[in-house]
């Protein structure tokens, strides 16, 4: 199975200029627990909500509330995101994600071209479905010992963004997965019920709510 066939898409995503309260409000709206953060349409770092509590819990705690979303108005997903993030490549097997996440122990894998355009993403909620799935099929009738992770040659990790940066360039690894362009449909931007305006700009990705909902 290749991961082109389990990833969610197309992605809820943020921008390097968008603050962490609206990023906050759009994670509460499509109850997810991480965005990628684009340039364009390439792919440039992710945020989780863990990131976000790392980042503001000890300061904005004390806060009263409109003090504190004025402050998480204020900070940059820049300045918050991880610019580090391993990736998956769509025609990739499946096998080679999870065995990515079990070993860096992560939920997510963002799913990306040769050029670092991002195409989808991959979430352990997309695996949890899987074997739900399974166990209901009767496909999994006994529980297997986990083997030793496997390190998969086609993951790769993309270099960290320097504060105040606003592009990162990708390492080159070679692999194996062919070239896809983005699905169509992916170009318009719909976030619902946020309280934060925010004005629909054109890209390859999306900031609209995925159809699959993805944690």
């Amino acid at each position: 199975m290749k991961v082109r066939e389990i990833m969610s898409a197309p992605v809820s995503t943020l921008e390097l200029g968008d603050n962490i309260l609206f990023a906050e409000e759009l994670m509460t709206v499509e109850r997810i627990r991480h965005l990628p953060v684009l340039d364009g349409d390439v792919l440039v770092g992710l945020l989780s909500h863990r990131d976000i509590l790392e980042a503001t819990g000890r300061v904005l705690e004390k806060l009263p509330a409109d003090d504190a979303a004025e402050a998480k108005r204020k900070t940059c997903v820049r300045h918050v995101m991880r610019g580090s993030v391993d990736t998956i490549g769509p025609d990739d097997d499946a096998a080679d994600a999870a065995d990515v996440m079990l070993t860096q122990k992560i939920g997510c894998l963002p799913v990306v071209d040769e050029d670092d355009r991002l195409l989808g993403i991959v979430t352990d909620t997309d695996f949890m479905a899987m074997a739900r799935d399974a166990l209901r099929a009767g496909k999994i009738t006994q529980a297997a010992k986990r083997p030793a992770a496997r390190a998969p040659a086609r993951a790769r990790t993309r270099p960290s963004l320097a504060k105040g940066t606003t592009k990162a360039t990708a390492t080159k690894t070679p692999r194996s997965a062919k070239t896809i362009a983005p699905k169509k449909g992916m170009a318009t931007k719909i976030v619902p019920k946020l309280s934060v305006k925010a004005q629909a700009r054109k890209g390859a990705a999306t900031r609209k709510a995925p159809t699959r909902r993805s944690a």
